[in-house]
């Protein structure tokens, strides 16, 4: 397997993870190590494995379903790390009901030995003008 086809792996294996709801599942992407980061749509920055860790199982607590339609992917791999640029297309539903969002999300991997593992996560909401509005100069 490619180094692309092991990130573009790695990177599906997330998402999974968290459509999955499962901590145990999410726990196994991500890089045992104080120096990860994981910024949540309208959240500070969280670091460690101790705060990211209780913010899945926080979000996973108050969700009954998510479920990811991913767009436009952009991968840069350069040694050991890889750079995801991912458009999310996420519906969930909780206690308020449905929810529809779109989020660019950068997901940065490291390999360590034969894996790949998650070591950044940072999801934007987009809101944007529709596409036939002209950009703003």
């Amino acid at each position: 397997m490619s180094d692309r086809e092991a990130v573009l792996a790695a990177n599906r294996a997330f998402y999974e993870a968290f459509e999955s709801l499962d901590a145990e599942k999410m726990e196994a992407i991500w890089l045992q190590d104080p120096r990860i980061i994981c910024i949540h749509p309208g959240w500070r920055k969280l670091s460690g494995w101790g705060p990211i860790m209780a913010s899945w199982e926080r979000i996973f607590d108050n969700v009954f379903e998510m479920k990811f339609e991913l767009g436009e992917m952009e991968v840069m791999i350069s040694g050991d790390l890889a750079i995801m640029v991912v458009e999310e297309n996420l519906t969930q539903r909780g206690y308020d009901g449905a929810q529809r969002s779109k989020v660019l999300s950068t997901n940065v991997f490291e390999r360590v030995g034969h894996k790949w593992y998650l070591v950044m996560h940072h999801g934007s909401p987009v809101i944007a003008p529709p596409d036939d509005d002209p950009p703003l100069q």
